[in-house]
């Protein structure tokens, strides 16, 4: 047995070695030594490097804890673990474990591009770029976190800063995908379409692209192709992409017994319908917050909350929150398990009181101080929580913001998400069509029946007639109109914008997505029964 294990020491000590110049040749080895009894960190590492590279995150993760049990500090470990969180959608759970892997070893350039990874798909892009011009002050050629920062650039509109991060990127790795695409969005964003559609179409064939990457690439091919006005082939491309997309997460989002999105709005207000007479009575007034005022802007995806957002943003006594989890901890109690809004139309508002601390807490561990401020709580599908809201905030105001439904659901349809269940519903013009729906027809229902003080908003008019709207919104807040409104493409610039918006925002007032339908009204056609009566209630044009 001795010289077994010696054996095993000896082979380990060479896998050592082979990992720094042959990581697929270390892997095979490491899974062979695994299956003679093998138990070092460095052997787990390599097996779940193996499992990465076949996506079975879970398998990976449950390996380098096996590697932690031996070697608890490790924070090339704790990195790895951070990294197959972070594809497993576990964002919260990935940025901790990589602030203990940071702790442990701050000058690690893997560790701190993971981070800043994690960071961005937090949507705490200044944390993001500091940890990630962490990484290459530790490693200048890291192609990651140079990618990463090049990517950051491109949502602030810093085109040649984005190119120069791209190519840095792509000397020290030509196979650095990320770069490649931030080239054609810089591309795109100069508004030299076909220079970014020769790009996409010569990258969207590179056989090292994965099968993400290379949906998200031919999203962009649309975009190039719609700036150049070629908008059935500009279609095809973004069908293209999704059918991509949906292969890709279908195995977790149409698994069997998997519920849809639509059937987790209309389970919520099934229950809302069926408490009744519950809803009718008044909560009793939770205690005053810090807060000035309080205020939800729901709506749907891609109808122009980050806009309005962006506008109330520049207005020197609010302050506001982009789509972060600031109701997790309720939603959680009340609205993923069956019977919960049941509960919840029962439970008296001390009861909830933990719920308003947990989520004050939250606002101010992403970074936004309320004291004294109008707080803008801004998630689209926040829609269907809006019975939770009235629950836990009866004081809080609602906008609600609206779009033509034909460019809601095409611009949502033709959009690269982090995917999670509501955004896998925009893998087709069909689905996206069947969320807009459920949301509206929900929204509806809870400002009918709940006496929420709420105020709808409609992009069109916001751009139409930027200051008479915006007085509208001001005047609904209980705020005084201020030329500072008029700087919000200033505001959208430093605020680092973490949504797919934040390059439209970033350019200030224009009028190019107005009935930018008309150009895929084709597309469209199957699904205007179901959104024609949503456009006619809204007051548009149903031409």
């Amino acid at each position: 047995m001795a010289d077994v294990n010696e054996a095993i020491a000896n082979d380990v000590a060479d896998l050592a070695r082979m990992a720094q110049f042959d990581q697929a040749g270390a892997i095979r080895t490491a899974g062979q030594l695994r299956a003679r009894g093998a138990r070092q960190p460095l052997v787990h590492h390599l097996v779940a490097l193996g499992l990465k590279e076949q996506s079975l995150f879970e398998e990976a993760i449950k390996e380098l804890g096996l590697g932690l049990e031996i070697e608890p500090n490790n924070p090339r470990l704790m990195t790895e673990i951070g990294f197959c969180l972070l594809e497993l959608g576990r964002r919260q759970e990935a940025a901790r474990v990589l602030e203990v892997a940071l702790r442990v070893d701050p000058r690690s350039a893997d560790t701190n591009f993971a981070y800043g990874w994690a960071a961005q798909r937090l949507g705490a892009l200044d944390a993001a770029e500091t940890s990630l011009q962490r990484a290459i002050t530790f490693d200048p050629h890291h192609a990651h976190a140079l990618a990463g920062l090049s990517g950051l650039a491109v949502r602030r509109r810093e085109w040649a800063s984005a190119e120069a991060y791209a190519n840095r990127a792509l000397a020290a790795d030509p196979t650095q995908t990320d770069a490649l695409m931030n080239l054609a969005r810089a591309e795109i964003g100069r508004d030299n379409f076909e220079a970014a559609a020769k790009r996409l179409g010569k990258t969207i064939g590179l056989p090292f692209l994965k099968p993400e990457a290379r949906g998200n690439a031919k999203l962009m091919l649309g975009d190039a192709l719609d700036g150049l006005k070629r908008f059935q082939a500009a279609y095809r491309a973004y069908a293209d992409g999704k059918a991509d997309l949906r292969a890709q997460f279908a195995h977790v989002y149409e698994a069997p017994g998997m519920r849809s999105m639509v059937d987790g709005v209309f389970d919520i207000l099934a229950e809302f319908e069926r408490a009744g007479d519950a809803w009718s009575s008044k909560p009793a007034l939770p205690p005053e917050s810090e807060a000035r005022g309080h205020v939800f802007l729901v709506g749907f995806p891609r109808s122009g909350t980050t806009l309005l957002e962006q506008v109330l943003a520049s207005h020197p006594e609010v302050v506001s929150l982009e789509e972060r989890p600031t109701l997790i901890d309720a939603e959680e109690e009340f609205l993923t398990r069956a019977g919960g809004v049941l509960r919840l139309a029962d439970t008296s508002s001390e009861a909830l009181a933990p719920f308003r601390k947990a989520y004050w807490r939250r606002v101010r561990e992403f970074g936004i101080d309320p004291t004294g401020k109008v707080f803008v709580d801004k998630h689209p599908l926040s829609t269907m929580r809006l019975p939770l809201i009235w629950k836990v905030f009866p004081t809080a105001k609602i906008i609600f913001a609206l779009r033509d439904p034909r460019d809601a659901v095409f611009s949502s349809f033709r959009r690269s998400f982090g995917m999670n269940v509501a955004m896998f519903q925009f893998h087709s013009i069909k689905s996206a069509t069947a969320l807009y729906d459920a949301i509206m027809t929900a929204g509806e229902a809870y400002l009918l029946h709940l006496p929420i003080e709420a105020h709808k908003t409609r992009y069109e008019d916001l751009v139409a007639n930027f200051d008479v709207e915006g007085q509208r919104v001001c005047e609904f807040l209980g705020l005084e109109w201020t030329e500072a409104l008029r700087d919000f493409a200033a505001t959208a610039q430093s605020r680092r914008i973490a949504t797919p918006s934040s390059t439209q925002v970033g350019r200030g007032l224009y009028t190019e997505g107005v009935g930018h339908w008309r150009n895929y009204a084709f597309a469209l056609e199957p699904v205007l029964p179901i959104l024609r009566p949503w456009i006619e209630k809204f007051g548009y044009d149903p031409d």
